[in-house]
C-alpha cells in the first residue's frame, strides 16, 4: 500500500488508513497512581504499567516509510531464516548426518540472526530519532528487546564448527575403511 502511495495512486489514500502501531515508554514523567490490584481470590496482585503508549504512525508520512521499509527488511530475514531451515531439513539423512552444505546452512542462519540484531538496534535508534522530531514532550523510547538474536546467532555458530568438524571426522572414517 506504501508502494501505491508513493507511486501517486489516487485510491492510495483509501486502501492506507492502516497505521503501523509500536510500543513505547515514556522516561520522566511521574505517576503516583502505583496502587496495586488483586484478584477477587486475593491469589494474584498486578500493577499497571506506568507511562506506556502505542505509538501509531500513519504511513503516508516519512516515519512511515521508515516503518515500512524496516518491516520489509525483517519479514525477508525471517524468511530467508526459514527457507534455510526447509533447506536443512531437507538434506537431512540419518544414515550420513554430516554434510558441508548443511553446516555451510548453519553458518548462513547464525548470519542471518545477527544481522536481524544489527538491524533491531539500527531500527531503535533510528525509530528513537523520528519519534523525538514528531514528539516532543514525554521523552518515549521504543519497547523491544536486543540480544537474543546474537546469542542465538552464537550458538547455531557453534553447532556450525561442530557440525563442520563431525563432517571432516566422517570423510576420515570413510578414507580409512
Amino acid at each position: 500500500m506504501s508502494i501505491l502511495n508513493i507511486s501517486g495512486y489516487d485510491q492510495a489514500k483509501k486502501l492506507t488508513s492502516r497505521t503501523f502501531s509500536y510500543e513505547v515508554m515514556a522516561f520522566g514523567l511521574k505517576n503516583d497512581d502505583n496502587h496495586p490490584l488483586v484478584s477477587a481470590d486475593s491469589l494474584v496482585r498486578y500493577h499497571p504499567i506506568q507511562n506506556h503508549y502505542t505509538v501509531e504512525v500513519e504511513p503516508n508520512s516519512a516515519f512511515g516509510y521508515f516503518a515500512f521499509i524496516s518491516k520489509l527488511f525483517f519479514l525477508a530475514l525471517g524468511i530467508g531464516v526459514l527457507w534455510n531451515f526447509k533447506k536443512i531439513f531437507r538434506e537431512t539423512n540419518l544414515n550420513h548426518p554430516f554434510r558441508a552444505s548443511i553446516a555451510r546452512r548453519l553458518k548462513i542462519l547464525a548470519a542471518l540472526f545477527i544481522i536481524n540484531e544489527v538491524l533491531k538496534i539500527i531500527e531503535y535508534i533510528s525509530f528513537n530519532s523520528f519519534l523525538h522530531h514528531s514528539v516532543s514532550a514525554p521523552h518515549m523510547q521504543l519497547l523491544t528487546t536486543i540480544g537474543n538474536g546474537i546469542i542465538i546467532g552464537l550458538i547455531v555458530y557453534v553447532i556450525s564448527i561442530i557440525y563442520q568438524r563431525g563432517t571432516a571426522l566422517e570423510e576420515e572414517t570413510s578414507l580409512t575403511v
